[in-house]
């Protein structure tokens, strides 16, 4: 009878088992996706998105899993994210750069247009894989935006002071960043594809109507 009852119980036994184990994994994976769950609430949190009713969130993608405000958070506490930290930070300089340039060219738009609008901390920025949320503390980007209204009637002496403004203010946001190294440089093509190229855009345009000037002299003086 003891014998009958051995594989009898090693059945029981392994039916035991096998429902333990589904179990267990039932509970792993909901586990699993409850974590998930919480990870993308989390990334919402952190990237700007508003709780339902507020304001349509802000346009752009996340760098490194992180967006707007949360990038400058990260970068100027870089022990909170070491893991990530040298990744973003290479990644953040072309965005940066880009988002500065954006400021001044809107700036100098609105000279010419005779209107004065300050842009959000939050834009939108093409970068190399898309577009990114990106985030700039109010007042550099009241600064930027001033640097881009002044720059339209400036002198050469005034745009001078205005070159040395901006490069000051990109090495500040550098080093609050701790980004001095993977930003090295990008204050010069800051300026270069601002202040410079309008500048040369504007010595075009004046040579333009110079000659154009010239030639109805010459035509009136052969009437």
């Amino acid at each position: 009878m003891n014998d009958n009852l051995v594989p009898i119980l090693l059945i029981t036994l392994t039916i035991v088992l096998i429902v333990i184990l589904f179990i267990i994994m039932s509970y792993i994976l909901l586990r699993l996706r409850s974590l998930e769950g919480q990870r993308t609430d989390g990334e919402e949190f952190v990237g700007g998105t508003p709780p339902q009713g507020g304001p349509a969130p802000a346009k752009g993608g996340s760098l490194s899993g992180f967006r707007g405000k949360a990038i400058w958070d990260a970068l100027e506490n870089p022990g909170k994210h070491p893991s990530i930290i040298d990744q973003l930070r290479s990644r953040y300089a072309f965005v940066l750069a880009r988002h500065i340039e954006s400021v001044i060219d809107q700036g100098q738009l609105d000279r010419q247009r005779n209107k004065e609008s300050v842009p959000e901390s939050s834009a939108p920025i093409g970068g190399l894989r898309g577009e990114v949320q990106s985030w700039l503390p109010q007042s550099y980007v009241q600064r930027f935006y001033r640097v881009g209204i002044q720059s339209l009637t400036a002198t050469a002496e005034e745009l001078a002071e205005l070159r040395s403004e901006v490069h000051g203010l990109v090495d500040e946001i550098l080093n609050r960043l701790h980004m001095s190294e993977q930003g090295q440089g990008i204050g010069q093509l800051i300026t270069m594809h601002t202040l410079d190229f309008d500048v040369q855009a504007r010595g075009e345009e004046y040579e333009t109507e110079s000659a154009g000037q010239e030639q109805e002299g010459s035509d009136d003086s052969h009437a």
